[in-house]
C-alpha cells in the first residue's frame, strides 16, 4: 500500500528544504540549500525524487472531485472542491474554491522537479538508477504541466530551478503540449518497463500519458500508435477474476436481471467481481494498472494526504460516510442495456418523480435497473442494491438529502473496498488508479476510429471491455460507422471510467458541454443543483492571487473572458 510519496513523514519539510519556500504564490525560492550540504549522495538524491512525487496525492484528490464538475457527478459541499461552483457556473477569478490550491500545487510540484533536475548531475551514484530517477522526474513534470494546460490553457512555462514566475509571459498552450510530450519521450526511454505495483512512473506510464494527451489534442493517428506500444508491450492486461466465492454471490440479482442459463447467471457474477475489485488494497499490483496514488490505511485521520478518504467520501451517511460525490440520474442512465444496447430513460411516474415523500420509492423506479448493464450495479448504489461484502447484510436505502444522505438520491460504491468498511473515517489505505490499461484500450478505439473508421482492432479493444463486465461484444451490425462507433465509444467511456476523473475533460474536448451541463434533480424531482453553461468555461480562469503575483497573466485571462 506504501509508495515512494509515503515513505517518509516529513515531506512537508522535504520540500521546503530543497526548493525553499515563498509568500508570494508561484515567486521561486532566493535560496536553496548549497551544494557542499546536499545533493552529493544517493540518498540526498532519493529524498529530492521523494519530494517530486508529493503532488501525485494532489492530483489523486483532484480526480476525485472532477466528475462532479461534470455531467456524471454532484459535488454537494464547496468547501471541499471547486467542483460544485465549476459545475454550476458560479466561478470566478477570486472566488473559486480548490483552483488556487491546485495552480499552486502544480506548481510547487515542478520547481520540486526543476530543482531536481538542475542538480542531480552532482550526485555520485549508480548511473542506472540516477538515469531512472530523472526518468521518473520528467514523467512527474509532464504529468503537472499537462493537467495546468488542461484546466488553464496558456501558462507560465518553467524549466529550470533559477527563473520565477511572477515575470513570466503565459506560453501558448500548444508550446507546452509540445514540451511535454518531449518530455515524455526521454523519460519513456529513460524508465523500467513497468514499476513494481503502478506507484512509481514507468514506460507503460509515460506511454500511456503520452497517448492520454494525444488523445486530448486530436492528435488521433499519433494517439492510436502511442496506446498499441502499450497494448503491444505484453505488460499489461485486464484485472479479470478467474473464481467465484459464496461471498461474490451473496446478493441476490434475479429480482431484476434475467438469467438465461446457469453459466449466464455465473458469467454475470463474475463480471461484476472483476469490475469492483480490481479497485480493492487485496488485488494491488494487478496489470490492470498503469499508475496509481498509493495510500497508507495507517496515516492519521483526514486530509493528511497519506490515507484514502473515499470511504468516506463516497458512502452513505448509514454507513458513516459523507455523500460527497454523488452520481446523477445522467449517470444512471447512461449504463446500456445488460444486452449491449443503449438504455432509454423511462419517464418519471409521479410529479416527485421516483419517490414519494418522505422517501418511498414508486414501483417505477425499480424498473431503470432491471436488464443493466454490470458496471451499473457494480458502480452505483441505489436504494435496493445490496452489497454483503461490504456491510454484512446491507441494502441502500436513500433517505432524502441532508444529514450526509447523497443529494441525487445515489451514491458511489464504485473504488470502495470493503476492507475499510468499518474503519474510521479518512483511514482506507486502497490506491486510487491515475492510469489504467483499460483507459489505453479506450484511447486507441477512440483515436482509431477517428483517424481511419471502424476496423477490427478497434472492435477488440471495446469487446475486451465490455466482456470483462460480463456484457456481450459491440453490435458490429449497428455500430458499422465511424459517427455511430463514436457515440459508442464516447458512452463506453464513460461507463468504463466513470468516478475517476476523465469525463471532466472528455466533454470540452468533444464539445458537448454545453448539451450535457444541465440542471440536477433528484429522485423526487426536488433541484438538487441549477447548472449554467458559458463557452468560455473551457478553460478556467488563473486564480486571482496568480494574476496578482504575475500581472502579465491578466492579458491571457482577458482572452479567455474572466
Amino acid at each position: 500500500m506504501k509508495s515512494i510519496i509515503q515513505s517518509l513523514a516529513p515531506l512537508g519539510v522535504l520540500l521546503i528544504l530543497v526548493t525553499g519556500c515563498s509568500k508570494k504564490l508561484n515567486q521561486y525560492p532566493n535560496y536553496e540549500i548549497s551544494t557542499p550540504t546536499f545533493w552529493k549522495t544517493a540518498s540526498d538524491a532519493a529524498l529530492g525524487l521523494q519530494g517530486c512525487y508529493a503532488n501525485v496525492t494532489n492530483i489523486a484528490y483532484d480526480y476525485w472531485y472532477f466528475d462532479g464538475a461534470s455531467d456524471n457527478c454532484y459535488d454537494q459541499y464547496p468547501w471541499e472542491s471547486g467542483a460544485t461552483y465549476i459545475s454550476s457556473g458560479t466561478f470566478s477569478p477570486g472566488t473559486i474554491n480548490g483552483i488556487s490550491s491546485d495552480y499552486t500545487n502544480e506548481y510547487q510540484s515542478i520547481r520540486s522537479c526543476n530543482t531536481f533536475l538542475d542538480n542531480i548531475g552532482k550526485v555520485t551514484m549508480d548511473a542506472t538508477t540516477k538515469t531512472q530517477y530523472i526518468g521518473e522526474v520528467r514523467f512527474l513534470r509532464a504529468f503537472n504541466y499537462f493537467l495546468l494546460a488542461q484546466m488553464f490553457g496558456d501558462v507560465p512555462l518553467i524549466t529550470s530551478s533559477n527563473t520565477a514566475t511572477d515575470s513570466l509571459t503565459p506560453a501558448k498552450e500548444a508550446d507546452v503540449i509540445s514540451f511535454v510530450l518531449a518530455q515524455l519521450d526521454s523519460a519513456s526511454n529513460e524508465l523500467p518497463a513497468t514499476s513494481i505495483g503502478g506507484g512509481r512512473a514507468s514506460q507503460g506510464a509515460a506511454l500511456a500519458l503520452k497517448a492520454r494527451i494525444q488523445l486530448f489534442y486530436q492528435q488521433w493517428s499519433a494517439a492510436a500508435a502511442t496506446a498499441l506500444q502499450v497494448m503491444n508491450s505484453g505488460n499489461y492486461s485486464l484485472f479479470r477474476a478467474t473464481s467465484l466465492s459464496s461471498t461474490d454471490t451473496a446478493d441476490n440479482y434475479s429480482g431484476l436481471v434475467t438469467f438465461a442459463s446457469e453459466a449466464d447467471k455465473q458469467k454475470f457474477y463474475m463480471g461484476l467481481k472483476s469490475y469492483q475489485n480490481m479497485y480493492f488494497s487485496a488485488n494491488e499490483g494487478n496489470p490492470e494498472i498503469i499508475f496509481e496514488c498509493q495510500f497508507s490505511s495507517a496515516a492519521p485521520y483526514e486530509w493528511t494526504g497519506q490515507a484514502n478518504g473515499l470511504n468516506t467520501l463516497l458512502s452513505p451517511s448509514d454507513l458513516n460516510g459523507w455523500s460527497s460525490i454523488d452520481p446523477t440520474q445522467s449517470m444512471v442512465d447512461a449504463y446500456w442495456n445488460r444486452d449491449g444496447s443503449p438504455y432509454v430513460p423511462i419517464s418519471q411516474a409521479t410529479s416527485s418523480g421516483y419517490y414519494n415523500f418522505p422517501n418511498t420509492p414508486v414501483p417505477s423506479y425499480f424498473n431503470q435497473f432491471k436488464n443493466r448493464d454490470t458496471r451499473l450495479y457494480a458502480s452505483i448504489w441505489y436504494t435496493g442494491n445490496s452489497w454483503s461484502a461490504y456491510a454484512p447484510g446491507y441494502s441502500f436505502v436513500w433517505e432524502g438529502p441532508g444529514n450526509n444522505n447523497s443529494a441525487t438520491g445515489y451514491n458511489f460504491r464504485k473504488l470502495l473496498d470493503p476492507a475499510f468498511a468499518s474503519g474510521p473515517q479518512w483511514q482506507a489505505g486502497q490506491s486510487f488508479p491515475l492510469i489504467r490499461y483499460a483507459e489505453v484500450l479506450l484511447t486507441y478505439a477512440e483515436a482509431r476510429n477517428e483517424a481511419s473508421g471502424p476496423d477490427p482492432s478497434v472492435y477488440a479493444a471495446l469487446d475486451s471491455i465490455r466482456s470483462r463486465a460480463g456484457m456481450p461484444f459491440v453490435d458490429q451490425t449497428v455500430y458499422n460507422s465511424q459517427s455511430a462507433l463514436r457515440t459508442l465509444i464516447r458512452n463506453e467511456r464513460r461507463i468504463e471510467l466513470a468516478g475517476e476523473g476523465t469525463r471532466y475533460f472528455d466533454i470540452r474536448r468533444w464539445g458537448i458541454a454545453a448539451n450535457v451541463m444541465t440542471t440536477v434533480y433528484d429522485n423526487r424531482n426536488t433541484l438538487a443543483q441549477p447548472r449554467v453553461w458559458q463557452d468560455n468555461f473551457v478553460k478556467l480562469p488563473y486564480p486571482q492571487a496568480a494574476v496578482d503575483a504575475n500581472p502579465l497573466l491578466q492579458t491571457a485571462q482577458s482572452a479567455k473572458g474572466y
